[in-house]
């Protein structure tokens, strides 16, 4: 047998595992670990005869693993090493090593929470963080500490984070093997040479294979995001080189035997150039690979729990993705690896694990199953509470979980199927329906993508789906596989009416109703959405959209079909509310009434409400004023004054006095406001409150008895007049004063128990500023005689006196005083 760098280090690997539950083991790229670990771990005494489960991310490589280790061991798959994946099940009696899939672990799990018969769970290629793998890991470890102490752990990658999965698996052995030597040689783009444009990657990565041909020996693995830009890339080679070099595509969605092909060697004499996604980056071995071209793109789902819309993205990959991808280039010879991008480009160091950002609702379903909260299990990355949430919302509407959040019998039933959530429950219901091929039909064109729709009509599609199902042997074997799973027969043409039920049952919340013009809707969820220029689809008064793109509350639908309403009522009763509706209308400026059928979001009938209840009217009249602003409301001086000193005194005694900004007088208008609209019916009725009132009650009894002694609305200033205090700045207390009216003040004035100074404008005769000041004892001594000589000369018939400290206060000119001291008027 071939040593290979792993075999090194199965020693320590086998004693840490004797000694040790758990273990993390990183291994470079070409390694051995995927295929001979297993092996060399099947006959440990630990094990006692138990069987091992590795669990592996893509069903090309369980596949192609397990084929490599029953050759190892001189057999067919199936014997000692077989595998399980959905619809496909190649083990024994004599098995005891399972390669498995995503999900299969999952579904063991629950049917045996114990794991009997199993005594060693390997988790391979750990780096890619599906949701499944972090789910399967969390489960696996509550069942080691409840159930089986005895359980062997064993997490393998050739990148990982090993201190945190080290962590979660209570400090676990680190064991590290480094893999082949082979030298690989790395060429970035010249900095010269603009990087591609997603939308030209294909030709980019084309022209780079043709000079890696010209240049290099060997085959080529090539990297792209996905089949579209693989089947771009084939017609160009395919144009520009000879029969002795074989283009062979790979991706998930071929059949098996079209993958089996592109891993293959090349066929004597010959060359090959395998297009791969990123399906090829980790434990598939393509033989006599030496150049790798790396495009530096990948496509995944992202799903975006705000709006809850999912959408491909092409992006960069990380750090980690590239070093994997290169190291495809040395697994047997020192190797090229020509990258799409520049050297000083930086990537980021991982791809973000897809428990933060995926959809939970079948991890949420699962662990309801499992009867465990998220918070009662062990994550390297918890999932977040606010995707929990909305997974929960959803599964409730699909009538899987309960309010009190317990798994359903039909939840159960969903299980069962090995579907995801959505997809199940559409299954379930259009059995009943006797709609279980159509159901079938567009379950695997969502899944598996046999093509790509041009109008967006799902009727056309479903119809597209069954010609395709004819002509591929790869699609029919899946549909047979689901049909036997439901126990459907298949139909011998399909009934494209039922796309839109069948979309409408499997996403209830995109089920969307007419909005303005032809072509803009509004979904069930509140969302809005609207259709593509080329859809055929406008004028339809309802959609059940199943693909939508686009961040935030707007949507662009790429998928739909026309749904009837008597269907919609038919079908969706039970979500269809009536409700007494009072609120505001702001295309017609009005408060309306009225008796609505309503179905999430969307309005599906209303007529006006003779007499509504008072607490609706109420809630209108709030709307109405959330909606149009506080400045609706009919303030007059004295209020506004109030309000001012209200917020000052907020602003500097917030343990007393609330908060009486806009923002928090919006947010509690049901608390201060509502009490006062008891008998009003119109917005008009507002302009009879009285707001100096409304503003004493919020403020509370207490409160208004101490606000004229902390933030008094006059002040009596030395010339005897009653000055205004203004407010209008929470942060500060402003007197505008003229200067005259002051003299004698030797010190500034203070509010709020003396701890707030008054801010003084001190104004001219004509009530234009002079001076603004806090310190009036340093205005006197060092600003004043400045400001005298200038005045003196401006205002002659004014009083100037050369000590304003002594002087008298006045608010009249020179003459006025006079006379008052004579006592004439």
């Amino acid at each position: 047998m071939t040593t290979l760098p792993i075999h090194a280090i199965l020693p320590d690997l086998k004693s840490t595992l004797r000694a040790s539950p758990h273990a993390v083991l990183q291994a470079a790229p070409g390694a051995g670990k995927t295929t001979v670990v297993p092996i060399a771990l099947m006959d440990e005494p630990w094990l006692d005869g138990k069987k091992i489960v590795m669990l592996e991310p893509r069903r090309l490589a369980a596949r192609a693993a397990a084929q490599r280790m029953a050759r190892t061991l001189g057999e067919k798959v199936g014997e000692r090493v077989g595998y399980r994946m959905r619809g496909e099940v190649n083990v024994s009696e004599k098995t005891r090593i399972e390669v498995v899939t995503e999900g299969i672990l999952t579904r063991m799990l629950q049917n045996d929470p114990a794991l009997e018969g199993v005594g060693l769970v390997i988790f391979d290629e750990f780096h890619e963080r599906s949701i499944h793998a972090d789910l399967g890991l969390a489960l696996s470890l509550q069942t080691q500490e409840m159930f089986r102490d005895e359980l062997r752990i064993l997490v393998m990658s050739a990148t990982l984070q090993k201190t945190s999965i080290a962590t979660v698996l209570n400090d676990a052995p680190i064991l590290e093997s480094e893999g082949r030597s082979f030298p690989i040689s790395l060429r970035h783009l010249d900095i010269r040479t603009p990087r591609p444009h997603p939308s030209r990657i294909a030709e980019a990565a084309a022209r780079q294979t043709l000079h890696a041909l010209r240049s290099e020996e060997g085959s080529v693995l090539v990297f792209l995001p996905g089949a579209a830009e693989i089947f771009k890339a084939k017609r160009l080679l395919e144009t520009a080189i000879g029969e002795e070099i074989v283009v062979a595509p790979l991706f998930g969605a071929m059949d098996s035997q079209a993958q089996r092909a592109a891993i293959e060697p090349a066929p004597e004499g010959k060359r090959k150039v395998v297009l791969a996604t990123n399906i090829a980056e980790t434990s598939l071995t393509i033989e006599g690979v030496r150049v790798v071209v790396d495009s530096g793109l990948e496509r995944s789902v992202r799903y975006d729990a705000a709006s809850g819309m999912q959408r491909y993205e092409t992006r960069l990959i990380s750090r980690e993705s590239a070093t994997q991808r290169a190291g495809r280039a040395g697994r047997t010879e020192p190797g090229v690896c020509y990258r799409l991008w520049h050297e000083t480009h930086a990537l980021a160091p991982t791809r973000k694990p897809e428990i933060l950002t995926g959809d939970l609702s079948q991890l949420r379903l699962e662990l309801a199953a499992w009867g465990a909260s998220a918070n009662e299990l062990k994550w390297i990355d918890a999932p977040p509470e606010y995707a929990l949430k909305e997974a929960e919302n959803l599964l409730i509407l699909l009538n899987m979980m309960s309010t009190d959040n317990q798994i359903t019998p039909h939840g159960k039933k969903a299980l069962t199927l090995g579907q995801p959530p959505r997809i199940a429950h559409m299954l379930l219901e259009a059995k009943k329906l006797s709609l279980g091929y159509e159901a079938a039909l567009l379950a695997l064109y969502w899944q598996e993508h046999p093509f790509r729709s041009e109008n967006g009509d799902l009727g056309d599609i479903m119809r597209r789906c069954a010609d395709v199902c004819r002509r591929d042997s790869r699609f029919q074997t899946s549909l047979k596989r689901l049909l036997r799973t439901m126990e459907t027969a298949p139909k011998n043409e399909p009934d494209t009416d039922a796309a839109a039920l069948l979309t409408a049952l499997a996403f209830p919340e995109r089920i969307a109703m007419q909005r303005g013009r032809p072509g803009l809707y509004r979904c069930a969820s509140g969302k809005g959405a609207a259709l593509t220029k080329k859809s055929a689809l406008h004028h339809s008064k309802f959609l059940a959209i199943a693909r939508m793109g686009g961040e935030g509350a707007e949507g662009r639908i790429y998928e739909a079909a026309p749904l009837d309403e008597k269907t919609l009522h038919a079908h969706f009763s039970h979500l269809i509310e009536k409700k007494e509706v009072v609120g505001w209308n702001g295309e017609k400026g009005r408060i309306e009434a009225l008796e609505t059928e309503c179905f999430g979001a969307l309005v599906l009938k209303s007529r006006p409400l003779e007499n509504p209840d008072e607490r609706l009217i109420t809630k209108g009249l709030l709307e109405a004023v959330r909606a149009k602003g506080l400045q609706t409301l009919p303030w007059t001086p004295k209020s506004r004054t109030l309000l001012a000193r209200l917020r000052f005194a907020h602003r500097h005694l917030p343990e007393t006095f609330c908060d009486m900004s806009d923002m928090a007088l919006l947010e509690h208008l049901q608390t201060w406001l509502g009490p006062f609209l008891s008998g009003m019916k119109s917005f008009k009725d507002l302009q009879r409150l009285d707001m100096a009132k409304i503003l004493r009650a919020h403020a509370g009894w207490e409160n208004m008895q101490t606000l004229d002694d902390i933030a008094p609305e006059r002040i009596e200033v030395p010339s005897g007049s009653d000055i205004a205090v203004d407010y209008s700045d929470p942060a500060k207390a402003v007197l505008p004063v003229r200067l005259q009216e002051v003299f004698g003040w030797r010190e500034t004035p203070r509010i709020l128990h003396g701890k707030v100074p008054l801010t003084l404008h001190l104004l001219s005769p004509a009530h234009r500023p002079l001076q603004i000041t806090e310190d009036l004892l340093h205005f006197w001594k060092s600003v004043y005689p400045e400001v005298r000589k200038e005045m003196r000369g401006r205002y002659p018939k004014h009083y100037w006196p050369e000590d304003p400290l002594s002087a008298v206060a006045t608010n009249r000119t020179k003459k006025g005083m006079a006379k008052a001291k004579t006592g004439h008027r």
